[in-house]
């Protein structure tokens, strides 16, 4: 069942980018909405398997709800040009509130470890100097839009690092994986703050690049339960 859901959410993804790279339009943003419900499905396939997290599964899936409407509401931003700060604005606030969620989910399974906490604060710091160092050498216009993503920035930051950091002091594989697809989701967003602010045209390259980074992220992040027993 769970690789059935992830082969579904594949060719979903792949239909997504055929409509998306094109331009914008409702049937793109429908299919984006079902590509971002089947790694709702993955969390669930995985939980079936592996069932005996269910506390961090529901936080996990908590983030990913809030993913899937962040995944709408950024959308309506293009598709209504006039109120585009407005869905920007939520958007950012629902993937920050997401990693939150993450975040938890993390802390309720190995504790407050000072020594990951204090990577994931480094690489919170770095997302800082990031933004507002960075800013015009990596030729981006940030706008009204600079402090909110300072915070946002500084919580994927945070959520990579520390994640990773607890899977290398506890070995613990799942923890390693939702690491990567933190990784992975960051990677996602330094892609789109391109696509957003930076200056001059985002060809079709980058789009497809940035959601084939951020659905590899959420996908992996969905089945780290599946894994969160398990050593490496």
């Amino acid at each position: 069942m769970y690789y059935v859901v992830l082969a579904a959410g594949l060719i979903y993804l792949i239909l997504m980018l055929a409509m998306r790279v094109r331009e914008p339009s409702w049937q793109a943003t429908v299919m984006k909405s079902f590509t971002s419900f089947f790694f709702m499905m993955t969390l669930g396939a995985a939980l079936l398997v592996e069932h005996s997290h269910l506390r961090f599964a529901v936080f996990v899936g908590g983030g990913l709800l809030l993913g899937l409407l962040g995944d709408i509401w950024l959308d309506l931003k293009v598709l209504y040009p006039d109120d585009s700060d407005i869905w920007t604005m939520m958007g950012f606030l629902v993937f920050l509130v997401g990693h939150c969620f993450y975040i938890a989910a993390v802390m309720f399974t190995v504790g407050i470890l000072p020594a990951a906490v204090s990577v994931g604060l480094l690489g919170a710091l770095f997302a800082l100097v990031f933004v507002y160092v960075g800013e015009k050498p990596m030729h981006l216009n940030y706008g009204r839009f600079k402090s909110i993503s300072a915070i946002y920035g500084s919580v994927l930051f945070f959520m990579a690092a520390y994640t990773l950091c607890c899977a290398i002091l506890q070995r613990n594989l799942g923890l390693l994986i939702m690491g990567i697809g933190g990784a992975l989701f960051l990677f996602s967003d330094l892609l789109l703050s391109r696509i957003y602010f930076g200056e001059g045209e985002s060809g079709p390259i980058l789009i497809a690049a940035n959601y084939i980074l951020y659905y590899a992220g959420q996908y992996l992040i969905a089945s780290s339960v599946m894994w969160l027993g398990k050593a490496f």
